[in-house]
Order: C-alpha cells, then structure tokens, then sequence
C-alpha cells in the first residue's frame, strides 16, 4: 500500500521525499511486523514475558520488530546499502527504527495531532 501511495499517488513529490526516505519508509513498511508472535503489548505487559522485561514494558513488540528485523538487515548477505555513505547509513537505520517505534499505538494519538498540526498550519 505504501508503496502504491508513493509511486501512484504522487507521496514522494508532494512530500518532497528523498530517496533515502522514500528506502527508509519501504523498508519500515516491510519489517513493522517482523516475527510478531500474536500477541499485543498490553498481553506482554501484564505477563512480564521476556519481551516486555526486555523492553522495559515500553513499545514491546515494536522494539523487538525493529530489533530483531535490524539483525536480518545487517547480515552481509542481505546488505542492500553497500554504495550508501557511513552517514546515509546511519539516517536510514535511525529513520527506519523511528518509523517502527511510531507504529505503537499507545503513541498513535499523539502522532496523529503532530500531522492535524501540520496539516492546519501548512509546516
């Protein structure tokens, strides 16, 4: 779907979206659920699983997402960033776990008065 946003709805020029957001958002796309197990935050919380200890009870299941697909991610084998610069790199790790952690719920509405925000006041 996002892809389809960006390619057919004309995401990436109305955002003036970079080639390395326009990577960073796909990529998110396809590791937002990575290895989920069925479960949702609040079933990990309330029984302490070693996810939630982990994670300090904060964004569970998407801080095991964006763990456990950013160690797929780094494999040599699965390296699609080889002609990237060290810093290009870096953004794209920092955006993709980003966009992972957004994926949280618990955040959802606050994510979304930022864009009501944006959107009213044309920034």
């Amino acid at each position: 779907m996002l892809y389809l946003m960006i390619t057919k709805g004309g995401l990436d020029s109305m955002a003036q979206l970079s080639y390395l957001d326009l990577v960073s958002a796909i990529t998110a796309g396809a590791c937002h659920d990575f290895d989920h197990d069925g479960y949702n935050n609040v079933y990990h919380v309330n029984f302490m699983t070693d996810r939630a200890l982990r994670y300090h009870d904060k964004a569970v299941q998407e801080n095991w997402h964006a763990s456990e697909s950013m160690k797929i991610l780094l494999k040599d084998e699965n390296n699609f960033t080889e002609n990237f610069s060290e810093s290009e790199k870096k953004l794209l790790r920092k955006r993709v776990i980003g966009m992972i952690l957004a994926t949280d719920m618990a955040d959802h509405m606050s994510h979304l008065n930022v864009v009501d925000f944006r959107i009213k006041h044309k920034q």
